[in-house]
């Protein structure tokens, strides 16, 4: 991996990165990848000494992208508690809480997943409706669902 991560790290930064944003941003997308889906402290590290910059501008730059994660769990599931999607979306609830023993604020699936809930999601027309690693899915169902969490 630590091979892997200098290269792609020494590629963007031949792009422009750090400083030319969507570089940087590409390259901590491919290193997140490259990591298992996790920008941990040493990978961190790692980006910042190549880019010249320190771990704590790398964080302050992955907190506000939604699909780059510093620790934790690889994916985040968020699931709608809006009265629509509560209503046509109980049997995922129960699915998740009940046969899964997902609890909101935690990782689950082996830590692979963190679970949380959220208000409305402003999609009622088309509920139930979650959120997988910050990407809105409208309309999901129970087996889609399963399908996306057991594939990543």
């Amino acid at each position: 991996m630590k091979n892997n991560l200098t290269e792609i790290v020494t590629y963007y930064k031949g792009c422009g990165a750090p400083s030319d944003q969507s570089a940087l941003l590409a390259c901590l997308r491919e290193a997140q990848d490259a990591c298992g889906g996790i920008l941990d402290a040493a990978a961190q590290q790692e980006i910042g000494e190549i880019l010249g910059v320190k771990p704590s501008y790398l964080q302050a730059v992955t907190k506000r992208i939604s699909d780059l994660k510093l620790s934790g769990a690889a994916h985040t599931l968020t699931v709608c508690t809006g009265v629509n999607c509560s209503r046509r979306g109980a049997e995922i609830r129960r699915y998740l809480e009940k046969e899964l023993g997902a609890q909101s604020g935690k990782t689950f699936l082996n830590g692979r997943w963190m679970y949380l809930t959220a208000g409305c999601q402003r999609a009622c027309r088309t509920s139930p409706n979650v959120r997988i690693d910050g990407q809105l899915v409208t309309g999901i169902t129970l087996n889609t669902l399963k399908k996306r969490l057991f594939q990543t």
